[in-house]
């Protein structure tokens, strides 16, 4: 586990990234409290369906799906 301050951090970026894409924890403390840097990986769920949408709007450029109006897309709701 490796602790870091904000202005470590900013200064040594991609050191630390790269060594919490590797699995090692890394912890960022700051005046606003503290926080783990870790990847986000196609298990998350917000990824999965940003994922999802952005295939969405390639089916609906390309003509594949009907595209919505936002009026419409309310009422569903």
């Amino acid at each position: 586990m490796e602790i870091v301050t904000a202005r470590e951090f900013r200064s040594n970026q991609g050191k630390f990234l790269t060594a919490a894409m590797k699995g090692q924890s890394v912890i960022l403390t700051s005046r606003y409290g503290n926080f783990k840097i870790t990847p986000i990986t196609e298990d998350d769920s917000i990824t999965t369906r940003i994922c999802e949408g952005l295939k969405e709007i390639k089916l609906i450029e390309s003509g594949k799906l009907p595209s919505k109006s936002a009026r419409s897309f309310i009422d569903e709701l």
